[in-house]
């Protein structure tokens, strides 16, 4: 396993099963042509699932991110651009091609194997009260992402804070 800290949230990803778009050259290549990435992508082999996983921690945004339209916009296009360049992967093309050859093996069959897709957005929130917001943001987040999620015959994608984040099972190892 290795661990990662990103937002003040430190998670501890399998060895060989995990990857993440801005350790990859094309997308360091395509970054500056407006592309965003979530953080991280791992395969979890005990549940069959793909994760893709994007972390923020609140308290660091700036007064316009922490605004729900600014936040959610940010998230979706982060989610939205993440699964264009795995379609992309996986479709053949030639700057998919240059992507899949850095993804892990287990990504590079992925659509021909049985699987489960799953998106999760985690805000780190030292603020128990904003808590109570989320419910509002994640129903109008998935609602933004309902049409292109389905394109991927995706079921899951959550807005959640960290602490109910390590409940659901994401490998959270620490917050700081």
């Amino acid at each position: 396993m290795t661990d990662f800290t990103e937002s003040g949230l430190t998670i501890s990803l399998p060895d060989g099963n995990s990857f993440r778009f801005q350790d990859l050259s094309k997308y360091t290549e395509l970054k500056g042509q407006n592309l965003k990435e979530v953080d991280y992508c791992w395969w979890d082999d005990r549940t069959n699932t793909f994760w893709l996983l994007e972390i923020k921690d609140y308290s660091n945004l700036t007064t316009a991110e922490k605004l729900p339209n600014d936040l959610l916009e940010m998230l979706t296009n982060k989610v939205t651009d993440s699964l264009l360049m795995l379609g992309a992967a996986w479709s053949n093309t030639n700057t998919g091609n240059s992507i899949l050859s850095e993804l892990p093996t287990i990504f590079q069959s992925f659509p021909k194997s049985p699987h489960k897709m799953k998106i999760v957005c985690v805000l780190k929130l030292l603020e128990p009260h904003k808590r109570v917001e989320l419910g509002t943001l994640k129903t109008t987040f998935r609602n933004r992402l309902e049409g292109r999620i389905s394109l991927f015959d995706l079921k899951y994608v959550t807005l959640t804070d960290h602490e109910t984040a390590i409940q659901m099972g994401i490998p959270i190892i620490s917050a700081t």
